[in-house]
C-alpha cells in the first residue's frame, strides 16, 4: 500500500494512504508518535510474520539445518 508522510503547518505529522486516498490518522501527530506508532505496527507486523514460522505455512523464507550446513562446507 503506497503511503505518504505529510507535515502540516503546524509540524505534526500524518500518513497519507492512496488506497484509500485519506489520511491513517484522525489526529495529527508529533513526530516523536509518529516515529513510536510506526515502529510499532513494524514490530507486530514482523512478530506476526514470524509466527507463521510455527505453521505449515511460513511467509517467511525458511532452510533446514542440514541444508544450511551442506552450503557453508561443513
Amino acid at each position: 500500500m503506497p503511503r505518504f508522510y505529510v507535515k502540516n503547518k503546524e509540524d505534526k505529522w500524518n500518513v497519507f494512504s492512496t488506497v484509500v486516498d485519506d489520511f491513517l490518522y484522525y489526529d495529527w501527530l508529533s513526530f516523536e508518535d509518529l516515529v513510536e506508532t510506526t515502529v510499532y505496527e513494524l514490530v507486530e507486523s514482523k512478530k506476526k510474520e514470524l509466527k507463521t514460522l510455527l505453521t505449515d505455512k511460513p511467509e517467511l523464507n525458511i532452510m533446514s539445518y542440514d541444508e544450511a550446513i551442506r552450503r557453508i562446507g561443513r
